[in-house]
């Protein structure tokens, strides 16, 4: 009995891992980059501007010519979207959407309102878009049913790989290198067991934070929809319908200075649903504070609304305190933790750290997995058996190499892409996506190792010469970067070279293993 359990246990957690495996590694790869998406974006963005911080009247006149450009140029948009200047950013960011949804941005100069050229301006989804891939694959909300089936199979792989490894703490101690699937094992207990703990937090609580999408029959059966749950949850009034009735808006920057009185700081944005018309709803979104999120768990830094007709106060919810009771307020920590939204720098250092060594753990699965295949010669599949293990093969490349291609490709794109370019945002993760689809064809052309090898050592090169295509593209040097004390780009730069002084290792062992092994898939 004992042994035929381990041994179901062994089926699922090797046939769960290497399905779920593919997409899993492209979550955490995604998911530790997504750590730094501020200082990413920072880095994608627009040349740095040393700007000061805007007063209160510079804030308002900002307001009122934000307000204007978007009275003559999106008139009749459904929804506007004002971002005042800050945090590295100088200049006055609109959003807005078109007649067929199409998002439109534009910036301008926040103390005369003139629109900035596109070729000052780097439009890209930056950091945000590898949070973006992590959570829900930059495929809305089925991509984010995806991303949880595979979370439950990374807690059922959790929880087997400990019944099915007998001796796995004794092992993490251990690491006998050159040793072919034994050294890979080796390091495949030792990621697993040293990130563990962080392992079935990140996805446990990954889970947590859509839980109304993976759990909505309670919603359903006890409100009419998630617009009224929340009302009832949060305790707001219903946000006011639009009533097809054109009535004119009170002016914004007054909306302002009442939002940043009753929240106790400057805004960071407005957003303005149905405006122009009776229903008009206004959001005033506080500005985080420097010490918010190094020791609070519950981040908020605060939203006051209005009706944008008449001034009417709707709703407040006040900076730094949890609305909504145990419930959300538990949520709300799960989201925080998964997010490290808290512990600063240091905290964030170690979840990439973690998240990096989790995808180790879920690499050396997926090669494990081959390894063990090649070794045993079974016709586990009948006559296609060396076909589908084939198929395998190049789908590990793809999925490991592959996607780590995508990803530094991404902040090449970015520097090459012209800045005037229609939709440049939507082109950069187009091409991120054609780069990752490329490498399964190139790993299925390819012998095995030799595709291993050429993927990883490409992304070494393209991650040791990013500083360099972004002195040619920008004129910004990395020495620049560190003399004016700007730590997010320089940073930005100085772990691509580190982790691409690691892949051409990694490339040089496997071309070399290549060179002296008998088998091409016999990897050491």
């Amino acid at each position: 009995m004992k042994e035929g359990f381990r041994h179901s246990m062994a089926w699922l957690h090797t046939w769960g891992g290497l399905l779920f495996g593919w997409l899993l590694f492209a979550v955490f790869i995604t998911g530790s980059l997504g750590v730094f998406d501020e200082a990413i974006s920072r880095w994608m963005g627009p040349p740095a501007q040393a700007t000061a911080a805007l007063s209160s009247e510079q804030r308002m006149e900002a307001v009122r010519l934000a307000t204007r450009h978007l009275e003559q140029t999106a008139a009749h948009s459904p929804f506007w979207g004002i971002r005042l200047p800050g945090e590295g950013e100088g200049s006055l960011r609109l959003a807005w959407r078109d007649g067929v949804g199409q998002l439109r941005i534009d910036h301008l100069d926040p103390l005369s309102g003139t629109p900035l050229p596109a070729t000052a301006q780097r439009e890209s989804d930056g950091g945000h878009h590898f949070v973006h891939m992590h959570f829900q694959l930059q495929a809305g909300t089925f991509g984010i049913w995806l991303v949880g089936l595979a979370t439950v199979a990374l807690l059922v792989a959790l929880i087997s790989g400990v019944v099915v490894h007998k001796r796995i703490f004794k092992d993490f101690f251990t690491f006998r290198p050159a040793k072919g699937q034994r050294s890979w094992l080796d390091g495949h207990n030792a990621a697993g067991v040293l990130t563990l703990p962080f392992q079935l937090m990140i996805a446990y609580s990954g889970l947590v934070v859509f839980y109304d999408t993976y759990m909505p029959a309670a919603i359903a059966a006890n409100f009419h929809d998630v617009d009224h749950y929340e009302q009832a949850l949060l305790e707001r009034p219903g946000r006011p319908a639009r009533q097809g009735v054109a009535a004119p808006l009170l002016p914004l920057e007054c909306l302002l200075a009442v939002g940043e009185t009753r929240l106790g700081r400057e805004a960071r944005f407005l957003v303005l649903s149905a405006p122009g018309d009776a229903g008009a709803l206004v959001r005033i979104f506080g500005r985080p504070l420097a010490e918010d999120g190094q020791q609070e768990l519950v981040v908020n830094s605060g939203v006051a609304a209005f009706k944008g007709a008449t001034g009417e106060a709707l709703w407040l919810e006040e900076p730094g305190l949890a609305q909504g009771g145990g419930a959300l307020l538990t949520q709300q920590v799960m989201v925080a933790l998964h997010f490290v939204r808290f512990g600063g720098y240091p905290l964030k250092w170690l979840y990439f750290v973690s998240g990096l060594v989790g995808a180790v753990l879920i690499a050396t699965g997926l090669v494990l997995f081959s390894l063990k295949r090649r070794k045993r010669q079974t016709p586990e599949f009948g006559a296609a058996t060396a076909s589908i293990h084939r198929l395998i093969e190049a789908l590990n490349v793809a999925a490991v190499a592959g996607i780590s291609l995508a990803c530094i490709a991404f902040f090449w794109i970015n520097r090459l892409l012209p800045t005037a370019l229609e939709q440049r945002a939507e082109w950069e993760i187009s091409l991120f996506f054609a780069v990752w689809a490329l490498s399964l064809p190139h790993a299925l052309l390819r012998p095995p190792l030799r595709a291993w090898w050429e993927q990883l050592g490409l992304a070494a090169l393209l991650c040791l010469t990013l500083p360099l295509i972004n002195a040619i593209t920008t004129g910004d040097q990395l020495l620049a970067a560190l003399a004016r004390g700007d730590g997010a780009r320089a940073g930005v730069e100085l772990v691509a070279v580190a982790i691409g002084l690691l892949l051409a290792w990694l490339a040089w062992q496997l071309r070399r293993r290549q060179r002296l092994a008998m088998e091409p898939l016999e990897v050491h």
